[in-house]
C-alpha cells in the first residue's frame, strides 16, 4: 500500500483486507515516503517490492475499497487487475453525487475504463521481476500507472481484466497540480515527457533506485510491516 498523511482512509481499508484474507498466508505492506517533497509513488511502491516475501504482490491503492464481490486471485494470469466498477463515495461512504465525481471517472459506475491501470494490480512475483518495477523517474502526479502496463505489453506478458469487481473509492483531494503550484506542475510536465519516452527508460527500475529506508512492525496487527523511505536516488543522483 502507497502511502502518506492517509490516516483514515488507512482505517478503513486495512480491517477490509483482513477480512478478505483472512483464509490466506499473506503480508501487508505499508511503504509510507517520510518526507514532505513531492509524492514518489513509483519509488515507493518499488520499495514495498524489496521488502515483499511472496510469489504474488498486490499493488494496492489505499482509497480503494473492496467489496464482497472482488477477487485479488491470479487464476494462472501474470497479471490482474481486479476492478470492474468503482463507486466514489463520501465521508459516509454513500455514492457522490454525479456532478460531484470528475467527469472522466463518472462512466466507473458502470465499467471501469479498460486502458485505466491505476488502482490495484496483481502480480506474480516472476512478471514484476521480468519488468523490473515502476519507473522510478517519475515524481507527482501522473503516468506511472500507464507506464508499467506499456511495460507489460513490450514484454509480452498479457494482463486480465476481471469481469466482477467492484470497489469503493474513497473521498481526496484531486491529486493535479494547481496552476499556482509551479514545482508540481513542472513535475508534473517532466513525467509527460519521461512517458513519451518511456520505452527508451525501460530498463530501469528497482533496481537502478536507492534510498533510506526504516521498517517497523505495526502494534496489535501481526499480519503488517510499516515501511518508511526518503533520499530516492537513481544510479546515485538524488530523484
Amino acid at each position: 500500500i502507497p502511502y502518506r498523511d492517509r490516516e483514515s482512509h488507512l482505517k478503513i481499508l486495512l480491517p477490509k483486507l483482513y477480512k478478505h484474507f483472512s483464509d490466506k498466508d499473506y503480508e501487508i505492506i505499508i511503504s509510507e515516503q517520510n518526507d514532505t517533497k513531492n509524492f514518489k509513488i513509483s519509488c515507493v511502491e518499488n520499495i514495498g517490492y524489496k521488502h515483499a516475501t511472496g510469489d504474488v504482490l498486490i499493488f494496492h491503492q489505499v482509497d480503494y475499497i473492496p467489496t464482497e464481490d472482488v477477487s485479488y486471485e491470479l487464476n494462472n494470469h501474470e497479471v490482474v487487475l481486479p476492478h470492474a466498477r468503482g463507486i466514489f463515495v463520501g465521508a459516509d461512504m454513500t455514492p457522490r453525487p454525479i456532478d460531484d465525481i470528475p467527469a472522466g471517472y463518472r462512466i466507473w459506475r458502470d465499467k471501469i475504463d479498460p486502458n485505466f491501470f491505476g488502482g490495484i494490480i496483481v502480480v506474480s512475483r516472476k512478471a514484476f521481476e521480468t519488468i523490473n518495477g515502476y519507473n522510478p523517474m517519475y515524481v507527482g502526479w501522473g503516468n506511472e500507472d500507464e507506464d508499467i502496463r506499456e511495460r507489460f505489453k513490450w514484454a509480452n506478458i498479457p494482463t486480465h481484466r476481471n469481469e466482477k469487481g467492484t470497489f469503493h473509492i474513497l473521498y481526496h483531494v484531486d491529486n493535479h497540480p494547481k496552476p499556482d503550484e509551479q514545482e508540481r506542475l513542472q513535475d508534473f510536465r517532466n513525467g509527460q515527457e519521461i512517458y513519451r519516452n518511456s520505452f527508451k527508460y525501460k530498463h530501469i527500475g528497482f533496481d537502478s533506485m536507492t534510498a533510506n529506508v526504516e521498517v517497523y512492525d505495526m502494534p496489535g496487527h501481526d499480519k503488517v510491516k510499516w515501511i518508511k523511505s526518503n533520499n530516492y536516488k537513481l544510479e546515485g543522483v538524488e530523484i
